[in-house]
């Protein structure tokens, strides 16, 4: 007969093992469970989760956002391995490039325009690193792509990534680019970064406000005109956009007899300045004629058929030839066709203000124009026309030439791809990262300092670059000094009039920003 101690002894084995292995996969279920926004979204440790079904965070490269970004993700992740490969104990920095890279439906950017926004931070990083263009080339700068969702909602937690990624004391994150569209979001995201000291190079942020006060980088204004400490600008705001448009009216051989449509949809803090701009600068052309209130679809949404119906016919009553419009794009549509379709029976001007100009893609829209006596005045970020001018023209930045001969070096096809240079977006968020990237080398002056930067340093020097140190960008010779409120001074503002001609010159004695 069997040891009854020995058949006890074996059970409580097994029953230990069993504990061990039923212990061990529960774990293994918790740690899914735990990680499993990170597994959704390319795996654990690359930063990037999944919220609310979108894949957001801060990647190097490794992770791509949208399929047509994949060619320009890879080369970024190259590059930023090529610079911590390098070895050679130079030190080493990040610059965060934050916008919106996933997509819905009512999503205020769109793939083409983001697409465009990689490959200018890219061309930028890449002169940095391979050129003296912006200063010495050490440190080494590597950029990373942060992505606060399809609607800008997912910020809270990547900027909480960013503010961490800025304690590293090897590989600190010392400036962010990019921001996003001017929306209430863009506010809380600039507030948080510059409670932690991280200075901002904006793109598309162009509403009146959003950046620093006239007392320089650490003014935040008054109660009654808060500003954003902490941000500057390489694309207009909307007050120069306004005087852009402002010169072109005093211009003209017919004094302009003008009238505001505005989108009363809140909070839209492009549109609301956009208008107060329109009301401050031009005045003397509106003469009493009352404002057409419309209201806009949410940024990103189909705008309504019909909307403009009622606003047409006051605009048409009312006398007025030109139309100062402080809404969005998809509604600036709309109400051209709602004008074409009115009983106005003169030559109607409709102004606007944009970072690029991709209407100039849509052949049929330049058609549309012509045979409804409709003329669209752009105050634009930039002119393809300048592609045409003479190196040293007046017309054109003196920056613009090698910032679009580097550019079309790293990406060939945009050389015969009008969209690549015409949304603006490449321009606009290549000079973002030159003006990181100028303020960053700004910091070796600091001597033999142990390590890399910090951001507060490269915060520091953001307001010295002016004189000696101003940015030769594509879109200008930009300078920012305490009074400029970060506005960039010798930044070009061209006027673009629709229909274009082919071969058409840019205008002549273009709006510069400081030249007033």
């Amino acid at each position: 007969m069997a040891d009854p101690a020995g058949w006890r002894g074996a059970d409580r084995k097994r029953s230990l093992l069993l504990g061990t292995a039923a212990a061990l996969v529960l774990a293994v279920v918790a740690t899914t469970l735990l990680m499993w926004d990170r597994f959704t979204c390319g795996g654990p440790n690359n930063g990037v989760r999944e919220i609310a079904d979108e894949c957001v965070g801060v990647t190097e490269g490794d992770y791509v956002f949208h399929d047509d970004f994949t060619r320009v993700q890879e080369l970024i992740r190259e590059e930023n391995e090529r610079v911590a490969a390098l070895g050679d104990d130079l030190p080493v920095v990040r610059v965060a490039l934050l916008g919106t890279f996933t997509f819905d439906p009512v999503s205020p950017m769109d793939p083409g325009r983001m697409l465009r926004s990689l490959e200018g931070a890219y061309t930028a990083q890449k002169r940095a690193n391979d050129t003296h263009d912006f200063g010495d080339r050490t440190p080494r700068i590597q950029l990373v792509v942060a992505n606060m969702g399809s609607r800008q909602h997912q910020w809270e937690p990547v900027v909480d990534d960013l503010v961490d990624m800025a304690r590293d004391e090897e590989r600190p994150l010392v400036a962010v680019t990019g921001m996003g569209v001017s929306i209430a979001s863009a506010r809380d995201i600039a507030r948080t970064l510059d409670a932690q000291g991280i200075p901002m190079v904006s793109t598309a942020l162009t509403a009146d406000g959003l950046a620093h006060g006239p007392g320089g980088i650490d003014d935040a204004g008054d109660e009654e005109n808060p500003t954003l400490p902490g941000v500057l600008r390489v694309a207009p705001s909307n007050t120069e956009y306004i005087k852009a448009l402002r010169g072109h009216l005093d211009g003209l051989d017919e004094r302009a007899r003008a009238i505001i449509v505005y989108d009363r949809t809140e909070p839209d803090l492009f549109v609301a300045s956009l208008k107060q701009a329109y009301t401050e600068h031009l005045d003397p052309y509106i003469d009493g004629r009352p404002v057409q209130e419309y209201e806009g679809t949410t940024v990103g949404d189909d705008p309504v058929r019909g909307l403009f119906a009622e606003v047409t016919m006051n605009v048409c009553v009312s006398g007025a030839d030109t139309v100062l419009f402080a809404g969005r794009a998809p509604d600036l549509d709309e109400f051209m066709e709602s004008l074409a379709a009115s009983t106005c029976d003169r030559p109607m001007r409709i102004m606007f203000v944009a970072t690029g100009l991709s209407v100039l893609n849509e052949e049929g829209r330049m058609a549309f124009l012509a045979d409804n006596d409709l003329t669209l005045v752009y105050a634009s970020g930039i002119d393809t026309r300048w592609n045409l001018v003479p190196q040293g023209s007046a017309d054109a930045p003196e920056g613009y030439r090698a910032f679009r001969e580097a550019y079309i070096e790293h990406f060939p096809s945009t050389e015969h791809d009008p969209e690549g240079l015409r949304n603006g977006y490449a321009l606009v968020n290549h000079d973002a990262v030159a003006v990181a990237a100028q303020a960053i080398r700004m910091t070796n002056e600091l001597g033999d300092a142990d390590g890399p930067p910090t951001a507060h340093e490269v915060r520091a020097r953001m307001m010295l670059l002016n004189t000696a140190h101003e940015v030769r960008a594509g879109g200008g010779t930009l300078g920012y000094s305490p009074e400029g409120a970060g506005e960039a001074t010798g930044r070009f503002v061209p006027i673009v009039e629709m229909p274009l001609e082919p071969g058409d010159a840019p205008a002549p004695d273009p709006h510069v920003i400081g030249d007033e």
